[in-house]
């Protein structure tokens, strides 16, 4: 017998039904998992009593939408999986009626029951509808942080909730994006056949490409092996000669005399070691702040190469970041040495790519001490000047630290431009009405 109900006006319900409602399904399944429904006198379309144990808990893989879950119905206790639609007839659209991934499925929840489901064998699944449970000023908050035009959605909201669980979540994202670059810095490491000082050189390389320049940079690297550079580290011409010359890009204050010193030097050594130039036409000028000019970058990177040991063990050993900023900017001792790093330059370039570094290979080779280090540096390191922390600050939440200034990038990049809000601890502290979560 069909348990579909007769009909009924739909018009209050209209806004989660609307198609063009963002994310519907998924605002389903975090109302069901976070019980943000009433449950006071739950029961199927069928009438049996249904009492939530444990809803269950999201997963983003194939298969059922909630794992894990117990359900009491009819005094029965089942332990399975939920499956949620907005209309209980997507089951069929979704080809679950076939699929035996679907055969522990115990409930099936849908905001409005227009048909009973079936598993492959032909049992009836029970099911719960949610229409008349969700109030509607909640959906609207959700609708709200979907369609908001703001520079993140919740702008006008944050002062829902609470800081310290602000504090809590960025001080998880930090970690969160700090593991994602350890993964990438042992990927390269990988790519690099596990050469360390290889590795740190071509990461330093691209950092100080920043957002622009990061792929010409890594190239770069790449294409000018540390163990070449080195064979020529006391000799300011010939690292000159083979970092602008590999880069394509000369430094604009040289006399006559002295490019053409520097293209043939860097000829002989190109031929020398089998070495290929990048085509200059890859580096971006346009829109960069002088200090970061692909040039002048390259002549900080050149800079590095007369004091590698030392700058090296600065970035290796030195517990105080403070030691490792002062060994990336001191100057070289030679009068025609090559610019050294600013202030700005050194605090990036420690953050993103000294930093990961340090926790990669922490973690890479057993040494917890370096992951220590990792995250004692971003604590104690300044945030960084760009103009994403600084719509935080007008928005009340300021870096008042590297690591809290790389956990605000992190949430703004990776959440609030992705507008996961339903998995964000900001998010699901608005839409439950309240600071927390």
């Amino acid at each position: 017998m069909s348990h579909v109900p007769a009909y009924r006006s739909l018009e209050p319900h209209r806004i989660l039904l609307d198609p063009a409602f963002p994310y519907r399904e998924e605002l389903l399944q975090f109302i069901w998992e976070q019980r943000l429904f009433d449950t006071r006198g739950l029961r199927t379309v069928d009438g049996a009593e249904v009492m939530v144990v444990c809803p269950g808990r999201i997963q983003q893989g194939s298969g059922p939408d909630l794992v894990d879950a117990r359900i009491r119905i009819a005094g029965q206790l089942w332990s399975g999986t939920v499956e949620v639609h907005v209309r209980s007839s997507e089951w069929f659209a979704h080809g679950h009626a076939t699929d035996p991934a679907y055969g522990s499925v115990v409930l099936h929840v849908a905001y409005l029951h227009d048909a009973d489901v079936r598993l492959q064998g032909g049992r009836v699944i029970p099911a719960v509808e949610l229409l008349d449970r969700i109030p509607r000023a909640q959906l609207e908050r959700y609708q709200r942080l979907m369609q908001d035009k703001a520079w993140v959605p919740c702008a006008s909201m944050l002062g829902q909730v609470d800081p310290a669980r602000i504090s809590l979540w960025l001080e998880r994202l930090m970690v969160d994006r700090l593991e994602r670059k350890a993964r990438e810095v042992l990927q390269l490491h990988t790519a690099l056949q596990a050469d360390p000082l290889e590795t740190l050189w071509v990461l330093m390389a691209r950092a100080l490409g920043s957002k622009a320049n990061t792929e010409p940079f890594t190239q770069l690297a790449r294409a000018l092996p540390l163990k070449v550079l080195l064979k020529y580290r006391d000799d300011t011409v010939r690292v000159q000669a083979l970092v602008h010359g590999q880069a394509g890009l000369w430094p604009p204050k040289l006399d006559a005399a002295q490019l053409r010193t520097l293209i043939a030097e860097h000829t002989l050594l190109a031929s020398m070691h089998g070495l290929r130039p990048l085509d200059p036409g890859q580096w971006r000028s346009g829109g960069v702040r002088p200090a970061a000019a692909p040039v002048q970058r390259i002549a900080q990177l050149a800079a590095l190469l007369p004091r590698w040991e030392e700058v090296v063990h600065a970035l290796l050993h030195a517990e105080d970041p403070s030691d490792a900023l002062r060994a990336l900017t001191r100057p070289g001792n030679e009068p025609d040495a090559p610019s050294a790093l600013g202030s700005t330059g050194a605090l990036h370039l420690l953050i993103n790519a000294v930093v990961p570094y340090l926790f990669a290979m922490g973690r890479h080779t057993g040494r917890p001490h370096l992951e220590a280090r990792a995250l004692r540096w971003l604590e104690r390191l300044p945030a960084e000047a760009n103009g994403i922390l600084r719509r935080w600050q007008r928005l009340g939440i300021r870096a008042d630290s590297a690591a809290r200034g790389q956990a605000l990038l992190e949430l703004k990049n990776n959440w609030c431009g992705q507008r996961r809000c339903l998995s964000c601890v900001i998010g699901t502290c608005i839409l439950k009405g309240g600071g927390t979560a």
